[in-house]
C-alpha cells in the first residue's frame, strides 16, 4: 500500500481517496507501517489545497482514528504516530496532522498521553512551541494543546520538567502580556491553560510515586519567574480571576485555585496582584461559597484552602474588604443556624473555616457579630501536595478542533497522596490519600 503521486481536481475527489487509504485490509505489521505512510504522505502533499481550513484537518483527524486501520490496531498506530513524531524525522505538515490525531484520540481515550508520556513526547512538543512560536502558528495552536492535555492527566518525569526553560516560561508570559484579551483570543486562553498545568506538575515535583519518579522537588519556574519579574507580567493575574469568575470546568478552577495558593504563601508574591483584582476575587469566593451544594465539599475545601492567604497575606490585609459580608459568610459554612434537616457541617469544612476566622482584621468584626476568636491552626498543606491529574468517569470530547462537542467514556488515573485530607482532583473525582 505506497503512495502515488497524482493531481486531484476538487475536494470531493480528496476524501475520496482519503477513504479508500483508511478502508484496506490490514493483516501484518507491515501493512500498518505502510497504511500509516501513506496517509500521511497524501495528507501532507494535499493539506495547503484541500486541509486549510480548522473544520476540515479535525474532519481529516477523525476519519482516521474511525478507520478500520485505525480501530483494529489502536495501539501498534498509536506508539508508530508517537514514535514518528519524538523521532526528528516529520516535516511540519506530517508534525501537524499526527498532532492533530493525537489529540482527538487523547480526548476520548487517555492512553494515548499515556504512551506519549512514556515516549517522552513532552520534551518534543515544547521545543516545537519554541521553535514555532513566530513561524507556524497553526502547528504551534495544536502542540499548545497537547502539552496542556497531556500534563493534564500525566504526571511528567524530571527529564521533562527540567527540558522547560525559564525563556520559555517568560515567552508564555510575554505573549499573554502583549494580548491580554483572552475572551477574544483563544491562544491566549491557552497559554493560560498550559502555565496553569505546568505549575501543578511543579507542585507533584516532589512526591515519588516510582524508581523514574521526581523524588527531590524542581524549582518551580512558573511561581518562580512572577516572584523576580511579576510586575512585568500582571496580565496574567488578571486573566485568571477572570477566568476563575466564569469557567465552570472542574479542572481548570482546581487548577486556577493551586496557582493562587502557590502566590499567596509565596512572600515574594504576596501583593502580585493589583487590589481591586482582589476585591473581585472576593467576590468570586464568596459567590461559590454560597452557591457550592454539601456534595461538593471537597471543592468547597479547595476554596477555603486558598482563602486563609488571601486574607492573610495580601494587600485586603489593610484595606479590609467586605469583612462583615465574609464574617457572615462563615457563620454559614460552620453551621451556625443551619437547620437539622441538613447534613452536619464536617471536621474539615469546620477547621478550615475556624482558621480563616483567625486573620487578625476579621477578628474584631467576629466578636462585633458575637463569634468567637478561634485558636490559630496549622498551616493547611493538603493543597500543594494534591493532583489534579486524572479524568473523570465521563468527558466532553471535542469533535472537532473548534466546534461540537459528545460525552465518551474515558478511565481514571488515580494518584496516591501522602495527605490525610483529601482533595478533587483536576475533573471534579476525589482523591483517596493513602
Amino acid at each position: 500500500m505506497e503512495f502515488i503521486d497524482y493531481q486531484l481536481e476538487n475536494r470531493e475527489q480528496f476524501w475520496e481517496e482519503l477513504d479508500g487509504i483508511l478502508t484496506q485490509q490490514i493483516h501484518s505489521a507491515s501493512l500498518i507501517e505502510a497504511a500509516v505512510r501513506t496517509f500521511l504522505r497524501f495528507v501532507g502533499k494535499h493539506m495547503d489545497q484541500f486541509l486549510a481550513a480548522d473544520e476540515d484537518l479535525a474532519q481529516c483527524g477523525l476519519r482516521f482514528i474511525g478507520s478500520p486501520v485505525f480501530v483494529k490496531h489502536r495501539g501498534q498506530v498509536r506508539r508508530r504516530l508517537i514514535t514518528k513524531m519524538v523521532g526528528g524525522e516529520c516535516d511540519a505538515r506530517t508534525l501537524l496532522m499526527i498532532g492533530v490525531v493525537l489529540l482527538l484520540d487523547g480526548r476520548q481515550h487517555v492512553d494515548t498521553f499515556e504512551m506519549m508520556e512514556e515516549e517522552s513526547a513532552c520534551r518534543l512538543m515544547v521545543d516545537v512551541l519554541w521553535r514555532t512560536r513566530e513561524t507556524d502558528p497553526r502547528l504551534h495552536s495544536i502542540m499548545l494543546e497537547l502539552v496542556y492535555e497531556l500534563c493534564r492527566v500525566q504526571r511528567l518525569q524530571r527529564a521533562d520538567l527540567e527540558a522547560i526553560s525559564t525563556d520559555f516560561i517568560e515567552f508564555l508570559f510575554q505573549t499573554i502580556e502583549r494580548n491580554d484579551d483572552y475572551e477574544r483570543d483563544p491562544y491566549s486562553y491557552g497559554l493560560i491553560r498550559v502555565l496553569l498545568v505546568l505549575n501543578e506538575q511543579y507542585m507533584l515535583s516532589g512526591q515519588g510515586s516510582g524508581h523514574d519518579r521526581i523524588r527531590v522537588r524542581i524549582p518551580n519556574k512558573v511561581v518562580g519567574t512572577l516572584r523576580l519579574r511579576g510586575g512585568h507580567y500582571r496580565a496574567f493575574g488578571s486573566n485568571i480571576i477572570i477566568l476563575l469568575n466564569r469557567e465552570r470546568e472542574v479542572c481548570v478552577q482546581l487548577l486556577i485555585l493551586k496557582m493562587l495558593y502557590q502566590l499567596f504563601t509565596t512572600p515574594e508574591t504576596y501583593e502580585y496582584f493589583y487590589t481591586n483584582d482582589l476585591r473581585v476575587l472576593i467576590d468570586v469566593f464568596v459567590r461559590e461559597l454560597h452557591d457550592l451544594s454539601d456534595e461538593a465539599e471537597t471543592l468547597k475545601h479547595t476554596y477555603l484552602r486558598v482563602f486563609y492567604p488571601l486574607l492573610a497575606h495580601t494587600q485586603l490585609r489593610h484595606s479590609h474588604y467586605k469583612q462583615y459580608e465574609l464574617v457572615k459568610l462563615f457563620r454559614q459554612l460552620e453551621g451556625r443556624g443551619r437547620s437539622q434537616h441538613f447534613r452536619p457541617v464536617s471536621e474539615t469544612t469546620a477547621r478550615l473555616v475556624t482558621r480563616c476566622m483567625h486573620v487578625p482584621w476579621l477578628q474584631a468584626a467576629a466578636a462585633r457579630s458575637e463569634l468567637p476568636s478561634p485558636d490559630l491552626l496549622a498551616p493547611d498543606m493538603a493543597l500543594a501536595n494534591t493532583s489534579t491529574l486524572s479524568l473523570p468517569s465521563s468527558a466532553t470530547v471535542t469533535e472537532n478542533l473548534t466546534g461540537a462537542s459528545r460525552t465518551v467514556p474515558v478511565k481514571t488515573l488515580t494518584t496516591t497522596l501522602p495527605e490525610v485530607d483529601t482533595l478533587p482532583n483536576g475533573n471534579g473525582v476525589e482523591l483517596i490519600s493513602a
